[in-house]
């Protein structure tokens, strides 16, 4: 997101400061793990013949269950190397449960979905390396507060939905609703061109390389988010 996980961890000085290439590797590794994760879970459920029940419980378990192990990532970052293969586990997790539920109507979601995901990464490097979008103070503040604003709404839904309900309009597939979700999917997208930022105010800061993995978690979030919401959209306008 944009991004609690890396602009909030306070980064320390180091001799042995982090670069480029190990944020690079470490972010290469956990999205394996995650793509594992969910591909293992995604394919256990399709074999054991598990209900809806439990798949629901178990993805928004994870969900839940992430969040505070990104909370933790924030508040103490010395563990993020520690933490990292359990948070990217468990984001494959509940990607595998969305899939799994998309999958069920409309097969060409989740690898739509996957493709839009990485096309859109390249898209936002590609923008972020070539100053086309400069990251601004400005233009910080404005995502974090849309990220927060985002955050909130899908909080108060999922008070809804442990009573069977959702938000009006926003979260229906209706015409709102997918206008809603495409702009949800805009500001996930532009949220990698901040923490493409922060990886280089750390390096240029020479911050400790134990902080590479604060920053591919960070990484990881984002790109978990861009592809939820890539199948949210693809699944409404399916609809």
């Amino acid at each position: 997101m944009a991004n609690p996980i890396i602009s909030r961890a306070e980064l320390a000085i180091s001799s042995t400061p982090m670069t480029i290439q190990g944020v690079v590797r470490k972010t290469a590794f956990l999205l394996a793990l995650t793509t594992l994760s969910g591909i293992g879970f995604f394919g256990y459920c399709l074999l054991s013949g598990v209900t809806f029940g439990f798949i629901n419980i178990a993805a928004l378990s994870s969900i839940v269950i992430g969040f505070v192990l990104s909370l933790v990532v924030i508040s103490k970052p010395h563990l993020a190397k520690s933490l990292a293969v359990p948070y990217a586990i468990l984001e494959g997790v509940a990607i595998g449960g969305i899939s799994l539920f998309a999958a069920t109507k409309f097969p060409t979601v989740a690898p739509t979905a996957l493709v839009a995901t990485f096309v859109t990464a390249a898209v936002m490097l590609g923008l972020y390396r070539s100053g086309v979008i400069k990251v601004t103070e400005k233009f910080r503040s404005v995502m974090i507060s849309a990220v927060i604003a985002i955050m909130l709404i899908y909080v108060v839904q999922i008070g809804f939905s442990l009573f069977s309900s959702s938000l009006p309009y926003l979260f229906d597939g209706g015409v709102v609703g997918i206008g809603f979700s495409l702009l949800v999917v805009v500001i996930a997208s532009l949220s990698l061109l901040l923490d493409f930022d922060n990886v280089e105010r750390a390096y240029a800061a020479g911050v400790d390389e134990r902080y590479e993995w604060v920053l591919s978690v960070g990484i990881l979030a984002t790109l978990v988010w861009m592809y939820i919401e890539f199948v949210r959209l693809l699944r409404s306008l399916q609809n």
